[in-house]
Order: C-alpha cells, then structure tokens, then sequence
C-alpha cells in the first residue's frame, strides 16, 4: 500500500490543498494541472477534495481571497497623525503586489475565468470594492480612489500578459505617473518615458520596519507569524539547516513520521498554543492521552501513574498514607500555596521534608518525566519553577496531548502565514555568520549576502547568541550565558510493521529513569496501516566522565536499559522493525532550567535585541517556553513598531 505524502487527516486538509494547488499552478499552470494531480500530490482522496472544493476553479478564488485579507489588514492599522495618504496607498497597492509577484501564469489564469466561474468573479468583485472603499477612505475622493485601483488592476493584467518583466519595477512607474496626474504637476521639459529614478523623485510611501529574525524552529516561525500580522513591518526569517523547526523537525521515512522528541503538549488548555491558535488564526487538531494507559515500573511491579484521583487509588507506587499526603501536596499546588516555592531548588525542599523516600521519589520522578533531566538535575530545578508548573498542569483538564499529525502541522501552517503576508521572506540553508552596526542599522552578513535590518530578533539557543556576538560590542553582557547546559537525552525510535503489543500507551521505569511511549496509541496517522510507532527516552547525566571511552560506555549501558525496556513489554519487537533511529546525544531543550543555568531575558538592558526560544524567559517548559517567549518578544516589538512609525 502506497502511503500517502500528507496525512490529510489530522492536518489542515483545506488550507495544505490550497497551497499545493497554487504551488502547481504557479510551476505549470492553471491549464496542465488536473484535479488527479492535486489529489495526488496533497495525499487525499477524490472525495476529501470534494468536500473541500466544487471545482479546480474555486482554488484560484483563494489569489483575490488572499488580496482581500492584505487590505483589510491595512484598513484596520492605525497611522500617525498626518501621515501621508498617497504613502498608504502606494504601500498597500505595492504589498499586494509583491504578494502575486512571482505568480503571473496564475493571475493570467484568474482574469481569463473570472468571467465564466460565478465564484471568481464574486470574489475579484469583493476584492475590488474593498480596495476602493480602502482608497476611498483615505483619499477622501471615491474617483481618486477608482483611478489607481484601475491603475493597479491594468498594471497587474499588463504584467501577467507579459508586457512587463518585474510587477513592482511596473507598478511604480505607473504610480509615479499617476500621482503626478492627479496633483496636475507639470510635466514640461520631461520625456514622457521618465520614471521616477531618472527623475529623481521618489515614490511617496509608509514607512516599513525591517526586522530579521535568526533561527526558524518553532519561536522564530512563531515570532515571525506575529510580525507578518503588521503592515509596518517587513522582514527575513533565516534558518541555518535544510529545514524548518529545529529540534521540532519531522521527516517521514518507509511510511512513519518520526519526530526528534516527542510532539506532546503538557496541560493544551492552558497552554499558549491556545492564545496562538487564535491569534494566528490557526487550527492544530490534537488527542489527549489515555491517563488509564499511563504506567509506571517500579522494582517488578507495573503500575498505575498516580496522575490523577481514580489513578491514585489504583497505583501501588504509594502507600494509602502517602496518597492523602500526596493530594495534599497537589491541593497546595493548585492553591499556591505548596512550601516548595520557597525553596531554591527541589533538592532543598526534599532534604527538609518530613516525607518519606516513596513520596520523594515520586516528586523526583515526575520533575524528571515532565522536563526531561536526569534524577540529580530534578533536585536543581527551583522550586518556584515546578510550583509555576504543577500549579497549571493539576489545573489542566487535558494534561498531555499529542498534536496530531507530528510538529510539521505547526511548522508548516507558520510558514504559510508568514510567506502569505507577501512582506515576509524565509530563507532556508541561509545561516547568520555576523552582525555588526552602523548608520543606525544592523547589517547581517551570511554565506549569500549582507543585508540591513531596523530590528533583530534572535530565536535560537543561548550559547549559538552567544558565539555569534562574539566580538560585537554586545559580547560582554553575554558572560552570564556562556555556561548554560542544555537539556540532552538518549532517544530511541522505533517503526514496527504491525502491533507487536499495546498494554500501555506509556510506561516509565522509575528503576532506570527511562520510559516508552507508543506514540501510535494516540496519533495513529504517523505509521502506515496497522504499523506501530514507539519512541524511547533515556535521561542523561551530566557528571563527569573519566574520558570519552567511559562516556560510550555509559550510553551504551543506557542503550542496553532501553532495549531491555522494549523487550520486557513489546515482546518480539527486534523482528517486527522496519524502521529505527536512535540519538545517544539529543538536545530536547537548549537551556535546562536548573538553578546555575540563567534564561535569557526577552529583552537586555544595554543590548538592542530580543530573545526568544526555550532558553528565554517564558511561561511553561519545552515547546510552550519556545511559544510563549516568541509571542512575548514579538509583542513587545511591535509596540516599538507602532512608536516608531508613528514619529
């Protein structure tokens, strides 16, 4: 059975449809793509694509649709007062533009078919009144504000006709003369075939802020998606490896879709992914994990996860004395009040705690579980970090739940809404090697050009901010950074031809500090039909070796823990692998957050940068520290945007 390229089922089948459709469009043209090849390349079915869509001709309407959301977003940004209104206007008619600048075979193809598909014209009809009103509005003159939208849309034609190499090079000549039409300036003593760089005279336009951002995984994706939402703002996302997401990578081998970590979101309803969603205009569909299935392995005994009240009278992890204590514990927790904010670290609380071992083991267990560090690192957390933490979690009614469909759902659906501003570049393989300032700009050198920004955005761990600023004038307020460690682990994937076994969803072993999960238990779309996906996660520790012989042989021990796991509960797993991947050495997080190591500010009193990721300040841990900074940072940017554009 051939699998799919997409899982349309768990992804946003509409909007991933959408694009493949114009992508091919764009390569081929409207003409040579057939539905079949639609169908096809997105990995759907005849019947998916026609719940979607009446028609192949429908998904041109997205072109206007997508022109539609540019101006409407203009018609909503608030201006200084006496900004120029010519500006306005030529900003917005050259932002949308660029938006279709490098597809003319498709709006060749969406003026030839508005004429003859309702839908069409229905919607370059919408598109053109808003534009006018748009105009209108700002001019204060309604014919005004037809001359140029016609000025636009003959512009537009002309070039997807072919009488013009560059849209924007066209558009502003046009404009140019336009403007000089309509305040009767003089055209005396000039060639009719001047433009305004032979005469010198620029086109009016709204100031733009330029903001790089460096690092694409998933806080600069996200930082970016929030900066694409402004007008004012222009930018370049740059990301130094083949692909998108960082450590939040995907990639699909013999028909399973491997993640480097797991792709799970602790306490979703709490979450900042919720605010993103909404924010961003985004849709992550997800599954919660079966808390039933949730297993711990304790000496011989395999256990219910004390995770919540029916669990906890199941687990024999703790005595019926140390469950009261323990609901005591999650009481204080949820009401704020637990003694362990007061202490630096956990290792402090549990030397001074009357508990007992059984009890102190658990708490050292679930640090350990929830931010992925060994049982020594567990004791350095601060305690008001796993306050913050439990303090949300206990209060979640979805405490762990798989984003469907792998990280890729969320890396790709912040690619298209940055690349769909039209004002926003990604640039992959393309990594920042400098950065240096000067005339009031920072100018980022990498291996294909130097380029000057307004603002810089760093979403990437602390210690690449750290090389990278080394030598810059900015190197000195990085010294407390330089020691950060980051958060690494032993991973273990394995694709499994059919279901060897599915006792648990999840079983940890608090023996050796390691646990399995069948990730395929609760996101089935990540294995071909009846296959079986498990992944494997050892914690490391970062004691000292005596050599680099000592530290293999250390991974090798955990290695053979970790497979002793697989074969004590999927039995016959070794003869039914189709694919495996193991990482002795895998960066989960880039900053543990343990007393000694210090997050990186969003913003640095004396350094004229933001930060983001999660080695930054931030709500949660793990991926939601990546998207709560991200969404800190670019916030905070854009009220500097507003400031200064509003001078």
């Amino acid at each position: 059975m051939k699998t799919p390229i997409w899982r349309a089922s768990t992804r946003t089948k509409r909007a991933h449809a959408v694009e493949t459709a114009l992508r091919l469009f764009a390569e081929r043209g409207y003409d040579q793509v057939s539905v079949s090849d639609i169908i096809e390349a997105t990995g759907t079915s005849k019947g998916t694509f026609y719940h979607y869509f009446h028609s192949k001709q429908e998904l041109l309407s997205e072109l206007p649709l997508r022109q539609l959301a540019i101006v409407e977003a203009w018609t909503q940004r608030a201006f200084a007062q006496g900004a120029s209104p010519a500006g306005r206007v030529n900003s917005l008619l050259l932002e949308l533009a660029k938006a279709l600048g490098d597809s003319p075979r498709l709006v060749r193809s969406l003026y030839s078919m508005s004429g003859q598909e309702p839908l069409l014209g229905k919607a370059q009809q919408q598109l053109a009144a808003a534009l006018i009103d748009c105009l209108a509005h700002w001019l204060e003159d309604r014919r005004k504000a037809v001359y140029l939208h016609d000025i636009y849309s003959g512009t537009l034609w002309s070039w997807a006709a072919g009488a013009h190499p560059d849209l924007e090079e066209a558009l502003r000549s046009n404009l140019y003369w336009a403007w000089r039409g309509i305040n009767n300036e003089t055209q005396s003593g000039h060639d009719n075939q001047e433009s305004p760089d032979s005469t010198g005279m620029a086109l009016e336009e709204e100031p733009v802020m330029e903001v790089a951002v460096i690092g694409g995984g998933l806080a600069g994706l996200t930082a970016a998606a929030y900066l694409s939402q402004s007008p004012g703002v222009r930018g370049v996302v740059f990301e130094r490896s083949p692909q998108w997401g960082g450590r939040a990578f995907t990639y699909e081998k013999s028909g399973f879709t491997l993640n480097y970590g797991a792709h799970a979101i602790y306490g979703i309803d709490r979450h900042t992914i919720a605010k993103l969603e909404k924010e961003l205009d985004l849709n992550f569909s997800s599954k919660q994990v079966d808390k039933r299935k949730v297993m711990y392995e304790k000496g011989e005994k395999v256990t219910p996860a004390p995770l919540d009240f029916v669990n906890l009278v199941k687990t024999d992890v703790l005595s019926a004395g140390q469950k009261v204590r323990f609901v005591a514990e999650i009481s204080a927790m949820i009401a704020n009040i637990h003694q362990l904010r007061k202490y630096p670290t956990l290792g402090d609380y549990l030397a001074e705690t009357s508990q007992d071992e059984d009890l102190k083991e658990l708490w050292e267990h679930l640090v350990c579980s929830n931010f992925f560090i060994s049982p020594e690192d567990a004791r350095r957390v601060p305690g008001h970090v796993i306050s913050d933490y439990y303090h949300n979690l206990f209060l979640s009614q979805k405490p762990v739940n798989y984003i469907l469909g792998s990280w890729a759902v969320i890396t790709n659906q912040l690619k298209a809404k940055i690349e769909s501003s039209g004002r926003w570049e990604t640039a992959v393989q393309e990594g920042v090697d400098g950065i240096r300032y000067e005339n009031g700009k920072y100018l980022l050198t990498t291996k294909n050009r130097e380029q000057a920004f307004d603002r810089v955005v760093f979403a990437m761990p602390s210690q690449q901010v750290v090389k990278l600023l080394k030598g810059t004038p900015w190197e000195p307020f990085m010294a407390d950074y330089e020691a950060n460690t980051a958060t690494e682990v032993l991973v273990y994937d394995v694709g499994l031809s059919h279901v060897v076994n599915r006792p648990f969803s999840y079983i940890s072993d608090m023996n050796n500090k390691m646990f399995i999960t069948d990730v395929s238990a609760t996101d089935h779309t990540l294995v071909p039909e009846g296959g079986q996906l498990l992944q494997g996660v050892a914690y490391l520790s970062d004691e000292s070796f005596g050599g680099d012989t000592d530290r293999r042989a250390y991974l090798d021990e955990r290695q053979a823990q970790m497979e002793a796991l697989f074969d004590r509960h999927y039995p016959g797993w070794r003869d039914a692998v189709t694919v495996k991947r193991m990482s002795k050495k895998a960066m989960v997080q880039s900053v543990k957050n343990v007393a000694g190591n210090r997050l990186l500010p969003n913003r640095m009193e004396s350094v004229p940068f933001y930060f983001c990721g999660d080695g930054c300040a931030g709500k949660g841990e793990l991926a939601e520290r990546a998207f709560s900074s991200a969404r800190i940072a670019a916030k905070m940017l854009l009220e500097q945007v507003e400031l200064a554009l509003a001078k």
